[in-house]
């Protein structure tokens, strides 16, 4: 009897406690953002936004230094106008999407780091420019 029990408890132990839950390798209650960045010539300078969501899709757009996170709470969204949108998919670590917005196509290959931070190339199809950039996240209370 006392080896049923033990064998039981073992079981039981290894089957509840051996198990993680697993957290999504994104986070979709807020924005990732890069530092403000200024090229030659320009004096105020600008900063890139990306929003993913849980099923697939992503925004993004690029404003000056000046705003801050909370100011775009309120249009930054998958109906706004002024957004680049696209679809993206995940492969272990890696990230892939190309995010397409009225004045074209710019694609972005990735990869998503456990500290909050997602590290991009990016090749831009409207003007042939290409970079990479470092996206923090930042939680927003309150987006939907």
């Amino acid at each position: 009897m006392k080896t049923l029990i033990l064998l039981f408890t073992l079981v039981y132990s290894t089957s509840t406690f051996g198990q993680s839950v697993k957290r999504p390798l994104l986070q979709f209650d807020g924005y990732y953002v890069t530092e403000c960045y200024v090229e030659k010539g320009d004096d105020e300078g600008s900063q890139d936004y990306l929003r993913f969501y849980a099923r697939g899709m992503v925004i993004n757009v690029g404003t000056d230094c000046e705003g801050t996170v909370n100011e775009l709470k309120e249009w930054f969204n998958l109906n706004a106008e002024q957004v680049g949108t696209g679809n993206y998919k995940i492969k272990g670590r890696k990230i892939f999407f190309s995010n397409k917005s009225k004045t074209g196509l710019v694609m972005y290959r990735g990869r998503i780091k456990k500290n909050g931070i997602v590290k991009f190339k990016w090749k831009s199809q409207i003007n042939g420019s290409k970079g990479h950039n470092n996206y923090k996240f930042f939680p927003i209370a309150g987006i939907t």
